[in-house]
Parts: structure tokens; sequence; C-alpha cells
């Protein structure tokens, strides 16, 4: 599908139509140059060949006992097949060199990221030393490399969030406890999962082996990269079962359509046009509500135009001269009179019957959000073909597993629907920071209600027309996981919802594991040619799995289910997942540390926020 800009609009320029204050919240972001995210490759390059070069002399020099990688103790530390512990090292420190801050703050942010884990390493070391030599158990040195770099991938957020300037902790309603049923689903699939990752570990044997040597399987440990796929399918059955129920119900009241706008006069008609088009279909009453948020071109003037020409809706367009998305949309939310609100971007065109399919689910009580399947507009450029596989990936099917437990942590809002009751009640769309609305689902989930994502709920929406719309585009988005977080921080590890008891960390992991993509495969590219003769246990395999192997096989499978010629963009997602990661550094980049004066007691820097 494809949008057709208004005609008399359709020469005005959009290349810089993107910008608006909601790409770097002030005091919580900086918008800091692609030189940043450059300078941190180089210098981790620089950093990586001094360490490496240092390994190399000392085997020169004689000293062929010391250890490939950060392992101290262990009868088998000289059979290292990749350096994990040294990239992790490496990682922290160039990130704290190269984080938003004076010299005080990095220096301190170095030895809280570099302290933290040599601790730990330390302390997995001792103890599979001592376990060794009591005859109790013998943990491998790669046993102990893979728990000190999932640790790593801990640690780092964990320090963002304790030293970075983030939102305040927002008030959160007092959940129910924890639905039994989703607990045991979650739990029941994950059991499942280890079961069949260890089965197929022993009885595969052979098998697994000749996955590893061809890297299908590996990265961080071939039996967890094969448990998370088993969990993920296994969720996902349960997923599907769960949306085929929850839609099946007749549903239908009038409903209000929320339409914020900034500069989308090339957009915003089609947008209503194909809201128009799903109210012939749909049953209730529709009212659209376009709210024009300090626009500089003609959005007020063409989104008036478009709502005169059409047959099904009626409409009106408010003025919200307050720059701000979130404004916009709580602007909305007050002159709206309607008890469901159709959350719809002006660049986002909605499918046939999507109305009808999203609104099937408000007929349980629970429900408080719903989304669909954000679809690209085009399939034209490579942007819009890496968007394609990554909607069927992350949408069609992950989404989808997180259904099958209560899980959906967020709809994005391209297209979502509320109770205007519930929203109010939780506060609203917050301002000032990055995912508002991930953010609204949280706190409707803390307040005992659940948010369905149904790929049945087809719509289209405009993919970046440029690199630049991309990097700020997937800088912001990356970027919300802290601001989440932080507004969040009482669901965290919450035990009465399955966003924080585990949906929640495990993305903040998830943006670690990310942003460590890129420079992972630099480094590994270094350690496997320039100094090969140094590493000479070290393996490609394992690395080479990490961004192929069962990940690859799955996404080939889902993009089949979907629509069997999109196989042919995998390669090309392939790809956009290395950059995908460098804009993911790139966001936790644009944290802002306050700055530390050496004297400054490090319980100031908590007194103040």
């Amino acid at each position: 599908m494809t949008i057709a800009p208004h005609p008399e609009h359709a020469t005005e320029a959009i290349a810089d139509h993107f910008r608006s204050v909601d790409s770097a919240p002030k005091g919580y972001a900086i918008d800091r140059p692609a030189s940043a995210v450059n300078g941190f490759l180089v210098t981790f390059i620089g950093l990586t060949i001094i360490a490496f070069c240092i390994r190399t002399f000392m085997v020169q020099g004689g000293l062929d006992g010391t250890p490939r990688d950060l392992v101290f103790l262990g009868h088998d530390r000289g059979s290292v097949v990749f350096p994990v512990r040294l990239f992790v090292a490496l990682f922290f420190l160039t990130y704290a060199m190269l984080a938003y801050s004076n010299i005080w703050r990095r220096l301190y942010l170095a030895g809280a990221l570099l302290g933290k884990f040599a601790i730990f390493c330390i302390g997995i070391d001792v103890i599979a030393w001592a376990f060794h030599s009591a005859g109790i158990v013998s943990i491998s040195v790669f046993a102990g490399q893979m728990i000190s770099g999932l640790t790593g991938l801990a640690i780092f957020p964990h320090t963002i969030m304790r030293q970075a300037q983030l939102p305040e902790a927002g008030p959160l309603a007092k959940p129910p406890p924890l639905p039994r049923k989703a607990f045991l689903q979650w739990a029941g699939c994950l059991a499942l999962a280890a079961a069949g990752a260890a089965v197929a570990m022993h009885v595969l044997y052979d098998v697994i082996g000749v996955l590893k040597q061809f890297a299908i399987l590996g990265g961080i440990g071939a039996g967890v990269f094969l448990m998370q796929q088993i969990l993920a399918v296994s969720t996902a059955i349960i997923g599907i079962r769960v949306l085929r129920r929850s839609r099946g119900r007749d549903f239908a009241p009038p409903i209000a359509i929320l339409v914020p706008a900034h500069n989308e006069a090339h957009s915003i008609g089609a947008t209503i046009e194909s809201v128009d088009r799903g109210a012939e279909t749909y049953p209730g009453d529709v009212r659209l509500y376009v709210v024009n948020n300090a626009s500089s071109d003609a959005t007020a003037q063409v989104a008036e135009e478009t709502i005169g020409d059409c047959r099904f809706i009626t409409g009106v367009v408010l003025d919200c001269p307050t720059p701000g998305k979130a404004i916009a949309l709580n602007m909305g939310v007050e002159h709206i009179t309607e008890e469901f609100i159709v959350r719809i971007d002006a660049d986002t065109v909605i499918g046939p019957g999507c109305l009808e399919t999203a609104m099937r689910h408000f007929a349980d009580p629970k429900v408080g959000c719903v989304g669909g399947l954000p679809m690209p507009l085009e399939e034209k450029t490579w942007i819009d073909k890496c968007r394609l596989i990554e909607v069927y990936m992350r949408h069609g099917f992950f989404q989808v597993s997180l259904d099958g437990y209560d899980g959906v942590m967020g709809i994005p809002g391209m297209f979502a629907v509320y109770r205007r009751s519930q929203l109010i009640s939780v506060g609203g769309m917050v301002q000032g920071m990055n995912g508002e609305d991930t953010d609204i689902c949280m706190r409707l989930a803390a307040a005992g209600y659940r948010s369905v994502a149904d790929p049945t709920a087809v719509y289209y929406s405009e993919t970046p027309v440029s690199y630049a719309h991309l990097r700020e585009q997937r800088t912001r988005w990356f970027r919300s996981i802290y601001h989440l977080t932080a507004r969040n921080r009482g669901l965290v590890f919450d035990g009465r919802t399955m966003i924080g008891t585990f949906v929640l960390p495990f993305n903040l992991v998830n943006a670690a594991r990310r942003a460590m993509l890129a420079p992972l495969l630099i480094y590994a590219l270094i350690a496997y040619t320039i100094f090969g003769t140094t590493f000479t246990t070290m393996r490609w395999q394992p690395v080479v799995a990490t961004l192929l192997g069962m990940s690859l096989i799955l996404t080939v499978i889902v993009c089949l289910i979907y629509r069997a010629s999109s196989v042919r963009y995998v390669l090309h997602y392939l790809g956009f997942r290395v950059l995908r990661s460098y804009f993911t550094l790139a966001s936790a980049l644009t944290l802002i540390y306050p700055p530390m004066h050496p004297k400054m007691p490090t319980m100031r820097r908590r007194a103040a926020r």
C-alpha cells in the first residue's frame, strides 16, 4: 500500500519533517552527532589493538602461560576459545571514556563498570577453583566466561540506571497479585525450553556439533541459544490461541480517532481518508480529532479540507501551539467524550477491518490497550525491506509470544486503542521523555490491565525517508528503554506483573546485547585476522552464530508463514541488525551523566535526583 501526498502539497520539502522536541528530550538526552559513536568505535579499536599487542609481546617474551582472557584461576584456563571477558572490559572502558559528562564522572563510571565486572569474574574463578580442588565439580572456563558475559550484559544497564540523568519515578497503581495462569504458562514454557535444550545437547550431541561447526548454534552458549528459541516458539503458540479467543466476540462501541500531527501536510490527508474507509465497515460511530501540534506547514489546512470530503466520519481540527507529541495527545484526550480512543500517527494508514479487529478485544474488561501489525507503506528502499522483516519478527512473532503470558510491554503509538477512563486514571501520557506509548501500557499493567498485540489488525506506517531520519528514529526508540525503566522502576522485579518480573529486565539486558553486537564483530575480526597466531584457540563460529544461526532460521520460517516472497529481504535484514546495533550504541551515548567534583560524596548525586 502506498500513501500519495496531498496533491496541493506534494512538492513541499519533507526531508527534515521528522525532527521535533521529542527527538532528544531536554534534560534527559543530548543530540550528539554521528561522530560520537564513530569516535567510540575508533577508540575501541585502538584499545583492542593495544590489549592484543600486549598479549602478543607477553607470549613472545616467554610468558606463554598467560591466559588468553582475563581468567586467572582455573584448571583449563589455557583452553579459552574466545576472550569474552577482555571484550566486556574494553567495551566498558570505552563507554566510560565517551560518556557525556565531565572527566570525574567518566572516571567514576569506569570504576563502577569495571569494578563490578572484576569482582564478579574473580568470584566466579574462586568458586570454580575451590570446587575443582575439593573434587566436588569441575566448572569449565567456558562456563565461567559464559556466565561472566551474561553478567556484563546486566552490569551495563544497572550502572546506567544508577548514574545517568533519567526521569523521576512516576506514580504506579498497586497491581493485583500476579495472574497465576500467566505465570504458569510462562514458567511451563521456560521449563520446557530448558528441558528441550538439555535433551537436545545430550541426545543430539553429534548433530549439535555439526550445527556449531556451521555457525548455526553458538554465541554465548549453544544450550542457552537453543533454549531461547524454544521458549519464544512455545509461548507464541499459546499467544496465537489467546488472540483467537480474545477476538472472537463482537464489540463495536462509538470510538474517537486521535491524530497528533506535527508538520505532516504531506501525509495526513491519506491518514484521514483511510480512517473514513475504515469507518464505512465499522458498526459503531467514528469521530476524528486531529491535533495540530505547532506545525509550520499546511497540516491544519490539509486536515480540514480532507475531513470536509469524508462520508463516514465527522471530525474537528484542534490547535496545540506547545510542541510535544504527549502534550498534543493529552489535549486531545481532554476534548474527547467517547470512551474508546484510537490513537493513530499522522503518517499511518489503517487497513481494511483494522478497527473492527482491534475493538473486539475490548469485550474483555481487563484489556487496557490493543495494537496491530505496523507494515511499511512501500517496499522500494533498503530501509523499507529491512523494516518489513523487522515487523514480521518483532510484531508478528515476538509480540505474539508475549501475548501468551500477558507480557506485552508496549504498543507502538502509530496505532493503539485505549479506554479513555483508564487512560485518565493512570495519569495520561507522560511528557518530556521518550517512549510515552510504552509508558502508558506499563502503567496500565501496574493497574491490573493487559495489552494485546494482534497481528491481524494491519496498518501501514511511514518508514524513514533517509539515513538521517532512520538514525533519529532509532536513537529515540532505543533510548526509551532507559527512560521507561527509570519512570517505572517500581515495576522491576515487582513479582506482580509479567512485565516487571521478566519482560522489562530482559529488554534491558537485550539493549546491552544489541549495543555490544557491532563492537563484538569488530573485536572478533581483529583477533581472528590480525592476531590469529596469538589467539590460536579462537573460533569464528560462535561469533558468527550471534548474527546468523538459529535466529536466521527462525526469521526465514516466520517470513514463510506471513509471506513467502519476503524471504528475499532476509539478507538485507541481517545487515540491518548490525546497523541497529550501531544506533543502539548511539542511543546509550546520548544519555546525560551529571558532572561530578572530585570531592563530591557519591551519595550527593542520588540526593540531587
